[in-house]
């Protein structure tokens, strides 16, 4: 007799709650616009007075209950919601339940600033700089954004998925500048979660990565000589590695006694076989590793591009 989903993602859970690790698994899976999650804490970027839809990820008799505070709320059905996003930027949470279950999931409804306040290269003072006026290929992945995440001394914490926190992802220029400015794709923390998932199931404890780069603005990313059309402008790439003693070096994560490239290989292949898997062929991207410098450790980048690259 066949397991049911739910109680699979449950008992997964449960076993990673043993031996240390908690991938945060809600127990159920809800689509928000059209993109699966299951992690009972997660991020939504959108613009003011935005809609959402929100859907139950499973049988069309499964139910759901949203509780909010700020917003506006329709039912369509009782698997299928719209939400209309406040006016108000900044963090507004959804409770998402299930069935009465007691598990719940947190959405952070995140309003960002219109990319429009923009004026010139600056945004609030915050130096963005310039997108591309040309999409890259024609491919639609390569558009302006539409808005940027504000980043405060009081949100920087934010928990924004299980292992991952908002002030990991910022860009590294204008220290002591607040509030900054950011773009970020929800399927890059998705892809993230996955590789620390594997990552522990290879017996290698983990509970976060280091973001050595995450967004870069287009006047930091030319700054320091990067391409125009380098992901990291659009918000869904970040260069990472293992760092749980924080020497600044990468783990040895094979367990041959050394720290080198080889470590960084082993989060490549996890990648890669996430990237082979149809089940997550809308995570798909690029994927290369570099060697250690005088500035950084043997790392890889990743990243959700919409097609497959490698170096």
């Amino acid at each position: 007799m066949k397991k049911k989903p739910v109680l699979i993602l449950l008992l997964i859970g449960a076993v990673f709650s043993l031996l240390g690790f908690n991938p945060g698994l809600a127990g159920f899976n809800v689509k928000v616009d059209g993109v699966k999650i299951h992690f009972n804490r997660f991020i939504v970027f959108v613009l003011p007075g935005d809609t959402i839809r929100i859907n139950a990820e499973g049988k069309k008799s499964d139910q759901l209950v949203i509780q909010y505070s700020e917003g506006h709320l329709i039912e369509k059905m009782r698997f299928h919601w719209e939400y209309v996003a406040p006016s108000t930027k900044g963090n507004h949470e959804l409770i998402v339940l299930h069935n009465n279950q007691p598990e719940k999931m947190v959405l952070n409804i995140f309003v960002m600033v219109p990319a429009s306040e923009q004026k010139g290269e600056y945004l609030n003072s915050y130096h963005i700089g310039k997108y591309p006026e040309k999409l890259y290929r024609n491919n639609p992945a390569y558009e302006k954004p539409r808005g940027f995440i504000e980043v405060t001394q009081a949100n920087e914490d934010l928990l924004i998925s299980p292992h991952f926190r908002l002030k990991q992802f910022i860009c590294k220029q204008q220290p002591g500048h607040w509030p900054k400015y950011m773009v970020l794709n929800p399927k890059l923390l998705i892809k993230l979660e996955l590789l620390l998932e594997e990552l522990n199931k290879k017996g290698i404890p983990v509970n976060t990565l280091f973001i050595m780069s995450g967004y870069r603005s287009p006047y930091y990313n030319a700054s320091i000589g990067r391409g125009i059309y380098s992901r990291h402008i659009y918000g869904d790439a970040a260069d990472i590695y293992v760092d749980t003693n924080h020497d600044n070096a990468i783990d040895d994560l094979n367990r041959d006694g050394k720290a080198d490239m080889a470590d960084a290989v082993v989060m490549r292949d996890i990648i890669d076989s996430l990237d082979k898997n149809p089940k997550y062929h809308y995570l798909i991207g690029g994927l290369g590793k570099y060697k250690k410098t005088s500035a950084h450790t043997w790392d890889i980048h990743v990243d959700t591009r919409g097609f497959k690259a490698r170096w």
